[in-house]
């Protein structure tokens, strides 16, 4: 019985190991709709990625300043490769238009 215990014990810290994981992971990736840079937890003039990870939407990407004029465009294909955004400042607006899913992360030095 003792036997039986410890092994559902670790099975269920695995689960749970790989089930935290897999949803930090997720907070990065949004769908259509309209976002404050705030709600990308955004760093002032940080540079950041973005990515249509989808596999068969293309997305259309618009970024927006506090005076609601169009800064950034981008047209994204199925799985498309990374590209920069321009650095990002809280009062921003993200303008997500398709059905696919869009992966944004700090991008490299």
């Amino acid at each position: 019985m003792k036997r039986f215990t410890v092994i559902f014990i670790i099975l269920i810290i695995l689960v749970l190991n790989t089930f935290t994981s897999t949803c930090v992971f997720a907070e990065n990736i949004f769908t259509e709709g309209v976002y404050k840079a705030t709600d990308f937890n955004v760093s002032p003039n940080e540079s950041y990625i973005v990515q249509n990870v989808s596999a068969n939407e293309s997305v259309f990407l618009t970024l927006y300043d506090e005076n609601q004029l169009i800064i950034q465009s981008l047209r994204l294909e199925p799985k498309s490769a990374k590209y920069n955004l321009i650095p990002l400042k809280p009062e921003y607006r993200i303008v997500i238009v398709g059905n696919g899913q869009i992966f944004i992360d700090k991008g490299t030095q």
